[in-house]
């Protein structure tokens, strides 16, 4: 019974979406669908390397700073491409972690590979959840009475949490006191692999110009997301304020990630819904982004397979045969 009540709360976003669909005249959403303008929703689709480019290289400002060799632009956004297709099939996007192996195969240590993927998401929810906040005061109402306060909490929760992670995660004090308090509590036989990943941390530092860094390429990413959405509210002929366009979908975002839909199926039509009604718009409209928003989702997936079509995990290995140094790795 345990086991299956732990996926209970992921009913929520889905029962939601049938509400929805049920209280609203599914032929306006076709009809809205097919007034579509082609030109925005189609630059929108093709700024799809822009959205790669930036982040790809965000990532490679992690690596370097993390004492590992960062590979070209050009591959790291192969690689990104691939984490995006794999991070979108998988529950919680685990599957984005997949960019750590592919730098092992390149002769990169495994442990702070990982953990250039882990700092790379985690300052992307940074800027997303501080992002949200205006929109959860405004739009928690949206949701049923019994889930608004858990979902207030659960994301002023993941945002304040964020903010801590960082500075602990990438200062060298805080970062080494949470390394010997693991070593404590580890089993006998993984301290010898903590130690060693204490070890290849050990580069990485709260240093100005990199935290200067890395949020300027967060924020540089961030418009370029936000372009490609707005482009869709223009496919639409929906127009609202742009405050109002980055909140909602930041908070978008951000409850995406919380146990309580799937894909953020259903979550993201209430916002969209809720937003778009306090603008004159009806939900057969908002329904229709909302599908032209899983579109998006659905090119970064599809890109992102035929990608790893191209570049298979392992290719690297049976090019050449590892060296020693990798194999004890």
């Amino acid at each position: 019974m345990t086991k299956y009540a732990r996926w209970l709360p992921r009913l929520i976003g889905p029962a939601i979406l049938a509400y929805f669909l049920l209280t609203t005249d599914l032929d306006k959403i076709v009809i809205n669908l097919r007034s579509l303008r082609w030109a925005p929703f189609l630059l929108s689709l093709a700024l799809y390397p822009v959205f790669v480019a930036v982040k790809a290289w965000r990532w490679n400002l992690l690596v370097r700073n993390l004492n590992l060799q960062a590979p070209p632009l050009g591959y790291s956004m192969i690689l990104y491409m691939i984490g995006l297709f794999l991070g979108g099939a998988t529950p919680g996007q685990a599957g984005d972690f997949i960019k750590a192996w592919y730098l092992r195969e390149r002769g990169q240590p495994l442990a702070p590979a990982l953990f250039s993927v882990l700092l790379d998401r985690l300052f992307d929810f940074l800027v997303m959840a501080l992002l949200s906040l205006p929109g959860l005061i405004v739009l928690h109402q949206l949701f049923p009475p019994p889930v608004q306060a858990p979902i207030q909490v659960l994301t002023v929760g993941f945002a304040a949490a964020i903010a801590l992670m960082i500075p602990a995660l990438m200062a060298r004090r805080p970062r080494d006191w949470l390394m010997l308090r693991a070593l404590r509590l580890a089993p006998r036989r993984a301290r010898a692999g903590l130690e060693r990943w204490r070890g290849q941390f050990a580069t990485l530092d709260m240093r100005p110009g990199l935290v200067g860094s890395l949020l300027l390429a967060t924020l540089c990413s961030v418009p370029a997301t936000m372009l490609r959405l707005w482009l869709l509210f223009r496919a639409l002929d929906i127009a609202i304020p742009i405050a109002a366009l980055v909140t909602s979908t930041a908070l978008i975002s951000i409850l995406q990630s919380l146990p309580i839909s799937f894909s953020g199926v259903g979550v993201r039509d209430a916002v969209l819904i809720g937003v778009l009604a306090s603008y004159g718009y009806g939900p057969d409209q908002a329904l229709a982004l909302s599908a032209l928003f899983l579109l998006l989702n659905i090119e970064n997936i599809a890109i992102g397979f035929l990608v790893s079509l191209r570049h298979p995990l392992g290719q690297a290995a049976r090019a050449e045969p590892p060296s020693a140094e990798v194999i004890g790795r």
